[in-house]
């Protein structure tokens, strides 16, 4: 295990304390000042971070349905929101950063200039595109895995070795919402850490405290848990997340332990999870018109979410393809549009 330095001062791995995160989410309530509150409470139970979700519905899906709309009005926030909760967060003396979910919300962060990322497993089991552009900003990565399995995350190991970014942290998740303990599979962290070398932790979605000390207890140098001001908030991440004098209680976990450490490893994805990764694969999406006949460049390119198409995986197949008939722009790429071209 090694040791990775964020923001100038902070350490996390071997010989350092575990870093644990307060993951705000959806928390927030799309109240701007509720997030400020939000923030304080999380500095004063003693989260060394601070995350939240960079989402924006219309990045994300091809033609949203009106259920996945209404969701969205209560986990999006404006863009400009990131300016002000980074300047709320460096005036608190807490870190502040967040998961991009779309690749318009990494070219925010860096403008930001944030000092670590998230890359969560909704993004890392669908959209290789952002996990490249989040490597290639060479700064330390968190990575979730909830939605892969193993060989899916040796792919994503590669693409950060492959731009000599080794600043990367894997922490063991479960993205059944709430987690049951028997479902946990805390082993597969260690598993994690001797296969890849590298900083191992725990992004947990258990209800209460225990798997987080658990996971503490069994090497975790990072820790993440879904944090709130209140779990009656109308929003989808409250009914599981800790208030602040639960966040404070963290050590009352131990009879939890021996539950939680199956020998089982995990190592394959639940079919829930598999049900839910299926509805999110991002495919691509004509970003202009095109002509019978025209070749298919990577600015003609969108990417979003939607049940059919061509998905983002095969991107460098697609590319310098012809198009076989007149496409307005907005249209959702299908192969039998195409005529592709064989190297």
């Amino acid at each position: 295990m090694k040791k990775i330095r964020i923001n100038g001062s902070v350490y996390v791995g071997e010989n350092a304390p575990a870093f644990v995160i307060a993951e705000i989410g959806s928390n927030h309530n799309q109240s701007l000042q509720l997030a400020y509150e939000t923030i304080d409470a999380a500095k004063e139970s003693g989260a060394d971070a601070v995350k939240f979700q960079s989402i924006n519905v219309h990045k994300l899906y091809f033609r949203p349905s009106q259920e996945t709309l209404d969701l969205h009005k209560k986990i999006d926030f404006p863009e400009d929101w990131h300016y002000l909760l980074k300047a709320y967060c460096d005036k608190k003396n807490i870190l502040f950063f967040s998961s991009p979910t779309y690749l318009e919300a990494v070219d925010i962060l860096e403008d930001i200039n944030v000092s670590l990322y998230k890359l969560a497993s909704a993004q890392i089991g669908t959209f290789p595109q952002i996990i490249e552009r989040v490597a290639q900003t060479c700064k330390p990565v968190i990575i979730s895995t909830g939605l892969v399995n193993s060989s899916e995350i040796k792919k994503v190991v590669e693409i950060f070795k492959k731009v000599g970014n080794h600043q990367f942290i894997i922490l063991h998740c479960n993205s059944i919402y709430p987690t049951p303990y028997e479902k946990v599979y805390l082993p597969t962290m260690n598993t994690y850490q001797k296969m890849f070398g590298c900083i191992a932790g725990f992004s947990d979605h258990t209800l209460g405290i225990y798997a987080p000390i658990a996971a503490v207890a069994n090497g975790a140098k990072v820790v993440e848990k879904h944090f709130t001001i209140s779990r009656e908030l109308p929003v989808p991440d409250a009914a599981f997340s800790l208030e602040p004098q639960k966040f404070k209680q963290m050590i009352k976990g131990i009879r939890a332990v021996e539950k939680m450490m199956e020998k089982d490893v995990r190592v394959k994805i639940e079919e829930e999870e598999q049900s839910f990764k299926n509805s999110i694969q991002t495919k691509l999406v004509l970003a202009k018109a095109k002509k019978a006949g025209d070749k298919i460049e990577e600015d003609d390119i969108l990417f979003r979410r939607a049940d059919e198409g061509i998905d983002c995986a095969d991107l460098e197949v697609v590319l310098h393809s012809t198009i076989r008939i007149d496409l307005p722009r907005n249209s959702l790429l299908k192969m039998n549009h195409l005529t592709i071209e064989n190297n």
